[in-house]
């Protein structure tokens, strides 16, 4: 395994963003089943789950390249800013200033009078998004008062990114660290299961823990590429590891990460899925991820939940991908030419 710009980085994250959707759609549109292709694997990890932990695998991968190769914090941080930042508020102010004040129940002019309104932006700068809400807005939707319950996954994951350039400044950017790290996080995952789970701060550990373990396996790969080696046996032997510990009996363990890691980058790196230069030009992934949730929130309030499942998801897709093409053909990709200057 080689870093190359040859790989399917790009379509494996829009497939990982599109696997969100439809997984919110479980919750957002009142299915009262479980995610069929979890419990027909008795998965502890569901679909949603998965998908973001490929996302942090490839982030784990790429964002210690980008420091390892990179000019130096100054020029590392303003990439990771750039990258996260702009869509990030475009999304929020679309949201709390066009969707608001046609959707709240208060209506337009008391909607605007709202101090929550204003301060909502606000929140897009820490990260803290995940109880962010605006007055009335969804309020009579099944998943009542939820915004855009995609975001807060991005606090963690740019926590990662700081730790990435803390282990960097220290050097202890190096396999060695990042296993002892692996192998600590995982001891950790699994203390946390004999510990009470009605307590919040276990709770709360016990859902970003797997996303750190995720990071770090895509960061050990990293300092691994020349000497893993992809063959089928291997391939095989890895999906067998991960159906075993995502079982609902060791999920608990985490030690799912690894051989889901291996996975990612067999497919990424695959001489026989060549999609290498798919999203080379529009990579849609972020935008998908971050539009996806408030759209679907939209839809059910507009069609009062009424729809055929299926037909909710399709109209998910239909309308997050537009606006994912136009937040990175205007947004994202605009402002990253300031990446290296």
């Amino acid at each position: 395994m080689q870093q190359s710009r040859e790989n399917n980085f790009n379509i494996i994250r829009l497939f990982a963003a599109l696997m969100v959707i439809c997984v919110h759609s479980f919750a957002i549109f009142k299915m009262s089943i479980d995610e069929p292709i979890a419990r027909a694997l008795h998965s502890g990890v569901s679909l949603g789950e998965f998908a973001v932990y490929v996302f942090f695998i490839i982030s784990g991968y790429l964002i210690t390249a980008s420091f390892v190769r990179g000019k130096g914090n100054w020029h590392y941080f303003k990439a990771r800013v750039l990258r996260v930042y702009p869509g990030l508020i475009v999304v929020m102010l679309l949201t709390a200033f066009v969707v608001g004040p046609l959707l709240s129940e208060l209506g337009a002019k008391v909607y605007l009078q709202q101090g929550e309104v204003y301060l909502y932006l606000f929140k897009a700068l820490p990260l803290v998004t995940a109880t962010s809400f605006l007055p009335d807005l969804f309020a009579n939707n099944h998943l009542a008062n939820a915004v855009n319950g995609s975001l807060w996954t991005l606090f963690w994951e740019f926590l990662c990114y700081i730790g990435v350039a803390v282990l960097g400044n220290l050097n202890l950017l190096n396999q060695k660290v990042i296993a002892i790290l692996i192998a600590l996080t995982t001891l950790v995952s699994v203390g946390l299961h004999f510990l009470p789970t009605n307590n919040f701060a276990v709770h709360s550990f016990s859902i970003v823990i797997p996303m750190f373990l995720a990071f770090f396996s895509g960061m050990l790969f990293y300092f691994m590429k020349s000497s893993v080696v992809f063959k089928v046996k291997w391939v095989l032997i890895a999906l067998i590891a991960y159906m075993i510990f995502s079982n609902t009996h060791l999920a608990f363990t985490s030690l799912y990460s690894l051989p889901l890691a291996y996975l990612v980058f067999a497919v990424s790196y695959s001489k026989r899925i060549r999609f290498y230069q798919f999203g080379s030009k529009y990579d849609i992934s972020y935008g998908v991820y971050i539009y996806a949730f408030v759209i679907q929130q939209i839809i059910y309030q507009l069609t009062n939940g009424t729809l055929p499942f299926v037909m909710n998801i399709f109209l998910s897709v239909l309308f997050t991908l537009p606006c994912a093409f136009l937040s990175y053909v205007c947004i994202e990709k605009p402002v990253m030419r300031f990446k290296s200057s």
